[in-house]
């Protein structure tokens, strides 16, 4: 073929190509984004200002008063008098009655006393406020304390009462006063009354409001026997980290008469009140088989009554119905097997 037609055969077969090539090179590789009004984004709440409490407790804990008021001072400074301060205020107080600073611990306490009561007088609720529950109780607890450290003093103007009787009288006038506050923190006053008083004292009956497993007998009906009450919670990990020594101590003295019952409360709404009974249930056979069937009382006047604010809480009654040892703290087997034998004597 000739040069000149091998040229125009090449530019016609070429040319739809180069055509093809050139629209290809025009087009989009991708169909263009549909355009779409912006979304306003979700305001976000801002985060919680962190408590000083942790922080407060570590020096406590260290022996360091002065590092601790620090810590409280800084976060006053950043984000002001909140509930988290307040509650701090509350452990400043403690801290420094544990310390032996009495100076300290009185000021503070009267200052977070009359903030939480300024606070309350305003509409605050201690059942919706934590910080405000924590710090009150708190403050209550220390001011008992050095109550009860003081012996009574008299003078030709007034009396000072001192002792653990003063004490008990303070704190059964600041219940009466707060009839209405959260069981947990009527339980934390009265808490503090029978670590001054119950022992030597009648076991307070139970009052039952249900109970798992066998009916519990009344506590009149078991005089003559010695009687452990465990006061306890189903979420409560110190509870369960008592579960060995409680089964070692039932077993060893069951012969002898030793009687065992755990006593809680329900801590859920009264409407979900069928599936907290089948938790607890559920709890108490997965972690304490070995202790074995045991009357469990539920019961808020008795959790009350008894101090529940602390779990685990060891009451033991002897066989004339007398409580013998008064506990709100875990225990050692030994030291649950020590104070089990004197009540069998």
């Amino acid at each position: 073929m000739p040069p000149k037609l091998r040229s125009l055969r090449t530019w016609i077969l070429g040319a739809p190509l180069m055509v093809a090539g050139a629209a290809l090179a025009q087009a989009p590789a991708t169909p263009p984004a549909q355009t779409t009004p912006p979304v306003a984004a979700t305001p976000v709440a801002p985060a919680a200002p962190p408590s000083p409490v942790s922080g407060i407790r570590n020096k406590i804990a260290a022996d360091d008063l002065l590092s601790a008021e620090s810590i409280l001072e800084v976060h006053k400074a950043k984000y002001g008098e909140d509930g988290p301060w307040l509650n701090g205020y509350g452990w400043l107080a403690r801290g420094a009655l544990l310390l032996g600073e009495t100076d300290k611990a009185k000021r503070y306490a009267e200052d977070v006393r009359a903030i939480c009561a300024n606070q309350i007088a305003g509409g605050a609720d201690l059942a919706k406020d934590h910080d405000l529950e924590i710090a009150l109780g708190a403050a209550i607890e220390v001011k008992a304390q050095l109550i009860e450290k003081t012996t009574d003093t008299h003078s030709l103007e007034h009396r000072v009462p001192g002792g653990a009787k003063a004490a008990t009288d303070y704190l059964r006038g600041e219940l009466a006063q707060l009839k209405s506050a959260p069981v947990a923190f009527r339980s934390r006053l009265n808490k503090r009354i029978d670590m001054m008083t119950l022992v030597g004292q009648p076991a307070p009956e139970l009052i039952v409001d249900d109970w798992l497993g066998e009916k519990p007998s009344t506590l009149a009906a078991l005089k003559g026997k010695p009687v452990l009450l465990f006061v306890w919670a189903e979420w409560c990990g110190d509870c369960k980290a008592q579960a060995a020594a409680l089964a070692s101590v039932r077993k060893r003295h069951a012969g002898q008469g030793l009687q065992v019952l755990a006593v809680t409360r329900f801590y859920d709404d009264d409407s979900l009140r069928v599936k907290e009974k089948a938790r607890v249930d559920s709890v108490w056979k997965a972690v304490y088989p070995e202790v074995g069937t045991i009357p469990i009382v539920f019961s808020t006047a008795s959790m009350e009554r008894y101090g529940g604010s602390s779990t685990p809480t060891f009451v033991f009654v002897d066989r004339a119905g007398i409580v013998r040892r008064y506990t709100p703290t875990r225990l050692t087997e030994a030291e649950m097997e020590r104070t089990a034998g004197t009540l069998l004597r």
